[in-house]
């Protein structure tokens, strides 16, 4: 059986490859507007403190004062941090959606193995009671033959001749 064209995967990875110019298109639409470019200073502002306090720590050193960016380099590192945060949202959702994806196949099968397992066992259980019917009739047979026996050998007891 020849394998199914994987069209999820290719699709998620069109989106993926979409991504990319998208995000510098929201970089450079968030960069022309007032409001727009004080959110990216304000997150480009925020991104630099961290990044700065996460260097010097990692150095080994005490942060005592870290100074803030010009608002164009600001602005910039905004940008980039919208743009990577982007990608990043359509990369992550794209893999949870897979993982959905995924999981529900197995749910799928596992119901499929259930439902076969579960035919399965009620063919057996009414194999079983066939069989438990018959051996029933077979032992009420048996004690039929036993009773004209045993009637048959009083007869037999009674006129002496056995």
């Amino acid at each position: 059986m020849a394998t199914a064209l994987p069209v999820t995967k290719l699709a998620s990875l069109f989106v993926k490859t979409l991504a990319k110019p998208l995000s510098k298109r929201i970089k450079h639409e968030f960069s022309r507007y007032a409001a727009t470019q004080r959110v990216l200073i304000g997150i480009g502002q925020a991104s630099h403190q961290v990044s700065s306090r996460m260097t010097i720590w990692s150095a080994g050193y005490k942060v005592r004062e870290i100074k803030p960016l010009e608002d164009e380099n600001a602005m910039k590192t905004g940008a980039e941090f919208i743009g990577e945060f982007f990608i990043l949202l359509v990369s992550g959702t794209t893999v949870v959606l897979e993982y959905n994806r995924s999981k529900a196949k197995d749910l799928e099968k596992e119901e499929k193995r259930i439902k076969a397992s579960k035919a399965e066992r009620d063919a057996l259980q009414a194999a079983l009671h066939k069989l438990d019917l018959r051996v029933k009739e077979l032992e009420r047979q048996l004690a039929e033959e036993k009773k004209a026996q045993s009637s048959s050998d009083m007869v037999m007891k009674k006129w002496g001749l056995w």
